[in-house]
């Protein structure tokens, strides 16, 4: 292989990885403008996380706790799966889709 080619062929590798490193390297740039711009339509009412209906911070939603959002109160029984009178994280959860999908019907 002749000395143009070759140093032609490097010249080409380089340019290539320049543009390779500049694109990752505005990656995260690019990324985060598009995560700050705000959503073209309006989201959906947010219901109450967990920690926010549990208001003595016990770990656990109680019925009395659980009435402040109508839709859990009334899946909680449904979703109660130890019949103990409060709901984990895992049955929360549970209860949440329980009345999305009673919502729905």
């Amino acid at each position: 292989m002749n000395s143009r080619l070759r140093q032609e062929r490097t010249h080409f590798l380089l340019f290539l990885g320049a543009a390779y490193m500049s694109l990752m390297c505005a990656l995260p740039i690019i990324s985060s403008s598009l995560a700050l711009q705000q959503p073209r339509f309006a989201p959906a009412a947010q219901q109450p996380t967990f920690e926010q209906l549990d208001g003595n911070r016990d770990g656990y939603v109680d019925r009395a706790e659980a009435a402040a959002l109508p839709a859990l109160d009334a899946v909680f029984n449904d979703a109660d799966r130890r019949s103990d009178g409060r709901l984990d994280k895992v049955e929360f959860a549970q209860a949440l889709a329980l009345a999305t999908d009673r919502a729905r019907r």
